[in-house]
């Protein structure tokens, strides 16, 4: 008997030692196929995004693997698919922490939000709103995990504002300011928002705070330069909408002026200057008005039909002020 229990055994290991083998092998193979596929992914990203298949089939614990197509998914706007791998993502390999990757949670609630921008119907069609719910669990799950991830603020903000919980997203906007407050653009979704609901003192106060914190952005792309300028000037113009909405035409008009300093290097259309014209007249600055609404007709017209109904605007108002 020990020695039919002896021989059992040892079949027993070697059985674990084959399957092991296998395993091993499956595993090696898998990450040949990724390594391969990321060698790939700038010329062929279709390619690529099915060897990724493939090494998942191989390896289905390897949550690095699943993060690595679902990463392509979003350069290539695949946003659901990206969705359903950032979730495979978290539930791979559990018992190895995968499941403790705030950023898999946030990234699937942030492919949600794209999603529901793509959809015809904007976000107030029930396709969107749809992509909208989704978004408030998996982003909810990464701040569970790291309630310092500013960009899950950002965004479960942004999906609470288009859900018209207005409260939710102020206070949402507000941790992603006080997590990480070199971000204008969590300044400018924060003050716009007070500014809808009129509350001019806060928008004020929050489009002045996000100006101070132009010196701490650090764009490592032009891309994200732009962006940091774009973000710049949308706050100088939340500042003369605030100052509007209390009656300060000085506080305006300095806001306007100095949108006049953040640079643009795409040359973008700017309705500002058109503001300030207006702005000049209203203050009985004659000279400074024909000035600006000059300058104004020589910018972009922008694709926005307000910057085409301004344009329009100015040369009648050139007409109307004597302006040459």
């Amino acid at each position: 008997m020990r020695v039919r229990g002896a021989v059992s055994s040892t079949l027993l290991v070697v059985g674990l030692a084959v399957a092991s083998i296998g395993c091993n092998k499956n595993t090696v193979d898998a990450q040949k196929l990724a390594r391969q596929a990321q060698s790939i992914q700038g010329e062929t990203p279709k390619d690529a995004i099915e060897q990724y298949k493939q090494a998942n089939q191989l390896d289905p614990t390897s949550h690095e693997i699943l993060s690595h197509l679902a990463l392509l998914q979003e350069k290539q706007k695949m946003w659901n698919d990206a969705a359903d791998t950032w979730a495979k993502a978290a539930a791979a390999d559990a018992q190895h922490g995968s499941d403790d990757f705030a950023n898999y949670h946030f990234h699937r609630g942030y492919c949600f939000w794209q999603a529901a921008l793509k959809e015809p119907g904007g976000l107030q069609s029930e396709t969107a709103k749809g992509f909208l719910e989704k978004i408030k669990e998996p982003v909810q799950k990464a701040l569970q995990k790291d309630k310092n991830l500013a960009d899950a603020w950002y965004y479960l903000g942004k999906s609470q504002e288009a859900l018209d919980d207005e409260q939710a997203a102020l206070e949402s906007y507000t941790n992603a300011i006080q997590t990480r407050g070199d971000q204008l653009p969590y300044y400018v979704d924060l003050a716009n928002l007070y500014l809808n609901l009129g509350y001019g003192d806060e928008g004020l106060q929050v489009a002045q705070e996000g100006q101070k914190q132009k010196d701490n952005v650090k764009p490592k792309t032009d891309a994200e330069r732009d962006e940091a300028y774009s973000a710049l000037y949308n706050l100088m113009i939340d500042e003369a909408r605030a100052a509007e909405l209390l009656n300060k035409s000085d506080v305006k008009i300095a806001a306007l002026e100095k949108t006049r300093s953040v640079p643009n290097p795409k040359n973008a259309a700017r309705e500002a200057e058109f503001q300030l014209a207006l702005a000049y007249y209203q203050a009985k600055r004659p000279n400074d008005a024909c000035s600006s609404i000059l300058a104004y007709e020589k910018t972009p017209v922008g694709k926005d039909p307000q910057s085409s109904a301004n344009h329009t605007d100015a040369t009648g108002k050139k007409a109307q002020w004597g302006c040459k």
